[in-house]
């Protein structure tokens, strides 16, 4: 790898190759181990083989029309970052609005309340509902 090729490099490169610059931003900051700002810091830093391996892998996967939540094997849900494959649908933003519904009805019961998410993929709606309506006892299992 030469010396003179940087993140902010590699970045342009892989918003080229993908035609959409946010899937490439977050291919790269998942190749990178940095999210967010500490990604934008490190534009100037010199990615590891290791790193480009991960990124040269998931570009291919993704351009071979592989979901990008499955190339990264994680997607944020509401608070949450769940693990994500083939096995698993992709947790959809409008499925959040079930989320803010049960959370609304469990706020106007008296006590604690059961909630049970049993063979609907991920689990993101009882992750989601037990962390954000219990979230000191949760307990998940």
């Amino acid at each position: 790898m030469s010396e003179h090729i940087t993140w902010r490099d590699v970045l342009a490169d892989a918003a080229v190759r993908l035609s959409n610059p946010n899937e490439a931003r977050w291919l790269c900051e998942h190749a990178s181990g940095l999210d967010g700002a500490e990604f934008t810091a490190a534009f100037d830093e010199v990615p590891t083989t290791a790193m480009m391996a991960s990124l040269d892998a998931m570009l291919v996967r993704r351009l071979a029309g592989e979901p990008l939540q499955y190339v990264m094997s994680r997607w944020a849900f509401r608070h949450l970052d769940l693990f994500v494959d083939k096995r698993v649908l992709i947790p959809r933003p409008e499925t959040e609005l079930a989320v803010e519904h049960a959370l609304s009805l469990l706020a106007r019961t008296d006590g604690p309340a059961r909630v049970v998410d049993l063979g609907t993929g991920s689990g993101a709606i009882g992750l989601a509902i037990a962390s954000e309506s219990y979230p000191a006892t949760s307990r998940c299992g």
